[in-house]
């Protein structure tokens, strides 16, 4: 595929996984591995702030919702991947866009190359559950449900809204963006 899809896919999730170190689990741990602080006060207040912001718009996302009832996510459960998600999808952007540089790209299938980037985003987590499965992961998984492993990472991206042209208002704006990075 082009460099735009190879980085909305594979280059996500490599990004996800290096934020893992600086999530709320990760930054707890030194260079060397040992369970250690190393944050300034200041930083590590700065974060928990902003990660509060992600817990709390998380879970306000509706997991499931059927005759049974309303199921919404656990943002502090799932607030480590959530992190990850979003930290992941702005690094791999801003590797596409250095790697892009000044060099223009054209359009493939009426897409540009950051819109392409965003619509590999979205197919990576494409997932076929059932609302007893939902009602059950929403319970016990770390990680979101596909859906708002997708939506949830970018209304709060400015990037994807450049792309899309969207706008203050729209499903996909986060009215309060949450961005710890």
């Amino acid at each position: 595929m082009d460099d735009a899809v190879n980085f909305g896919g594979i280059g996500v999730v490599i990004g996800h996984e290096l934020t893992h170190g600086f999530d709320d689990q990760g930054r707890k741990y030194d260079p060397v591995g040992n369970l250690r602080d190393w944050w300034t006060p200041e930083d590590g207040k700065e974060f928990e702030h902003r990660a509060d912001c992600t817990a709390s718009e998380y879970s306000n996302f509706v997991s499931v919702k059927d005759d049974k009832g309303e199921v919404k996510l656990n943002g502090r459960l799932t607030l480590g991947e959530n992190t990850a998600d979003n930290g992941g999808l702005k690094l791999a952007y801003m590797a596409l866009m250095h790697m892009i540089g000044n060099t223009p790209v054209k359009p493939i299938d009426g897409y540009t190359a950051a819109q392409r980037f965003f619509l590999a985003y979205g197919q990576i987590w494409c997932q076929n559950v059932t609302d007893q499965q939902a009602r059950k992961l929403v319970l016990i998984d770390p990680h979101s449900p596909g859906r708002w492993r997708v939506n949830g990472a970018v209304q709060n991206s400015a990037a994807f809204q450049e792309a899309f042209g969207c706008k203050a208002g729209q499903p996909m704006v986060a009215e309060n963006a949450c961005r710890v990075w």
